[in-house]
């Protein structure tokens, strides 16, 4: 089968007294084989299709159900009979080297039926064969000789192996897209795939800036402690990380890093001293349709081009070698789930989850139930109950903008909801502070303030200009409106936003009446110089002064103890600190610190 796509494709033209020969009915074989192994390819997936179960039936042999498969060339493998297979006469089980072997299968072509040919070569007869017979071929290959076999969900998902062992895994399972106004579910696996039964702890930082989880948390602590696995199990967790409105505006992919992982296993501590960065790209339509336009925009010679292993692995052997015996222990179903599901089934399925209600809820281990129903963990729920935003994005201006001229913005969701917002808005401007870093302030209202010594010159890297925002209630959005007053010689500008919910700013600048229980900081904004520190002291009104928790909104925001000391970072920008009442989560307030180099110098 040297030609693996199939097409063009070739048929025979009849005509009255066409002399047919082999090569004709030949040709006619391999048309109508090619158009249905062409359409098995594009229609269908490499998987088995029903049956080809394998379980062991003693210490030396398996049994192989019956079953069907299509591989990767869109050809049917077909085991049409049970049987019992022993091990050790299986191609490659001489080559094994480890504990655990994979089981594979493929198409195989062998000759039957040997007739004596009498003109198959000019005249002088010799034996040949009456007929082909398709049938499979078993292959034994150790574990770490085999390749993960790719899938269709791999363009989507991103797959990340935090740590591997060869005892225990550790994956992380991440969408590569973002679509509009969704969120995302983090899912990490704890895998045992070596032999005998341990307990283990594993934990890691996840620092999602621009996401938050159910509990608003933008630093995700994620980990098991003391589990016991035994070969074969695996242990779940899911986050539901809901993502910031302003991520689909920037234009740009979102990062999130992975940081301190630690495993734990025989009273061993494994630290992984090194961070991962993953990147998410926001995509400004549907699920639905970005996933099909992503799909319908591969070329299909590119996509039957591609190369890929015939074999399908039906089953995970796990083998105990004694001396130079090697003794069956366990078989595993197909270690990559190679299936392939027809239309009947997935309408099963469907009609099977009006019975099955919570079927589709995402199974956790190691996490607390929640307090609240589940509905109160949705992302609209969040949205819904969120107070403060922030943002950035660039507006352009263009070369040789008229300054007359007013500047707008498109319209941007700021992600409070409907309703009266306060919104401030500031230029950003990044400066180098040295081979690949960077520096940034932030100037919000009258740049002019910010003056040299003579006090009449600003800073040559602060523009002259004025802003404005038009808040939009019944849609909840807001545009921006831009003025400048000299040329800069720019063609865009980096604005940073931030929005409050006016019962927010109600909250912290009113007193409290009716008996209603307030936190208050005072003052809500301090400003200090890189690594500077300060002490954020909360005012309780109407309830008793009792602790609260600190937690930094930006990741890279400094940090802050649970005594209310801050320490800023050394990037300079404003940072967002949130206050709650340990008590009650649900009273809390924000303080804002600016961190500045001008402080420092002064």
């Amino acid at each position: 089968m040297l030609n693996r796509k199939y097409f063009p494709f070739e048929r025979n033209s009849y005509y009255f007294g066409k002399l047919l020969t082999a090569k004709d009915f030949e040709a006619e074989q391999r048309y109508f084989n090619d158009k249905r192994r062409f359409l098995n390819r594009l229609t269908g997936a490499d998987g088995i299709l029903s049956g080809l179960g394998v379980i062991r039936a003693d210490d030396a042999s398996v049994v192989i159900q019956a079953g069907c498969a299509l591989d990767a060339s869109g050809r049917e493998i077909v085991a049409p009979e049970t049987r019992v297979v022993k091990l050790s006469t299986i191609e490659g089980f001489a080559q094994l080297t480890s504990s655990c072997a994979y089981l594979g299968i493929s198409y195989q072509e062998t000759p039957a039926d040997r007739v004596y040919a009498v003109m198959a070569q000019e005249g002088a007869g010799e034996d040949s064969y009456n007929r082909v017979r398709e049938g499979y071929k078993l292959t034994l290959l150790d574990e770490a000789l085999v390749a993960r076999v790719p899938q269709p969900i791999d363009e989507f998902i991103d797959r990340q192996v935090i740590y591997s062992d060869g005892d225990i895994e550790v994956a992380q399972y991440l969408p590569r897209y973002l679509p509009l106004g969704s969120s995302i579910n983090l899912r990490v696996e704890l895998r045992k795939i070596g032999p005998g039964a341990e307990e283990y702890s594993f934990c890691y930082e996840l620092a999602a800036p621009n996401f938050e989880d159910a509990e608003g948390n933008r630093s995700i602590q994620v980990g098991l402690d003391h589990v016991k696995l035994a070969c074969g199990d695996c242990k779940v967790l899911n986050y539901i990380l809901t993502p910031e409105p302003h991520v689909w505006s920037g234009g740009g992919s979102v990062a999130v890093t992975i940081t301190d992982f630690a495993v734990q296993r025989s009273g061993e501590v494994f630290n992984l001293n090194q961070n991962i960065e993953l990147l998410i790209k926001p995509v400004n339509s549907g699920l639905e349709e970005f996933c099909l336009a992503h799909l319908y925009s591969k070329s299909m010679d590119k996509l039957l081009e591609e190369s890929y292993d015939e074999r399908l692995w039906i089953a995970k052997i796990d083998l105990i070698r004694q001396d130079e015996q090697v003794i069956i222990d366990s078989v595993a179903p197909p270690p990559f789930g190679q299936y392939t599901y027809n239309a009947q089934q997935l309408m099963l399925l469907r009609r099977l989850e009006q019975y099955y209600p919570d079927s589709a809820a995402p199974r956790t281990y190691g996490a607390p139930a929640p307090a609240q129903p589940p509905e109160s963990y949705q992302p609209e729920a969040q949205a819904a109950v969120r107070d403060t935003a922030c943002g950035v994005f660039e507006l352009g201006i263009g070369l040789g903008h008229d300054q007359k001229e007013t500047i707008f913005s498109d319209e941007i969701m700021h992600g409070l909801g409907k309703g009266p917002v306060y919104v401030q808005v500031g230029v950003e401007y990044i400066s180098s502070a040295g081979p690949g870093e960077e520096v940034s302030e932030i100037l919000l209202g009258d740049v002019d303030l910010f003056a040299d010594a003579d006090g009449n010159a600003r800073d040559e890297r602060v523009y002259n200009l004025s802003t404005a925002v038009k808040v939009l209630p019944e849609r909840g959005t807001f545009i921006v409106g831009l003025r400048l007053h000299e040329t800069t010689g720019l063609i865009s500008l980096r604005i940073r936003w931030y929005a409050f919910r006016l019962g927010e700013i109600d909250k912290q600048l009113k007193p409290a009446h009716g008996g209603e229980r307030y936190i208050l900081i005072n003052p809500d904004t301090i400003v200090l110089p890189p690594k500077g520190t300060a002490h954020i002291s909360p005012v309780f009104i109407n309830m008793p002064t009792e602790a609260c928790n600190f937690r930094l909104v930006d990741a890279e925001g400094g940090h802050i103890d649970q005594s209310g000391v801050y320490t800023a970072p050394a990037k300079e920008g404003v940072y967002e600190i949130r206050v709650e009442a340990i008590s009650d989560p649900s009273i809390y307030t924000h303080a804002f610190a600016i961190v500045s180099q001008k402080k420092k110098e002064e």
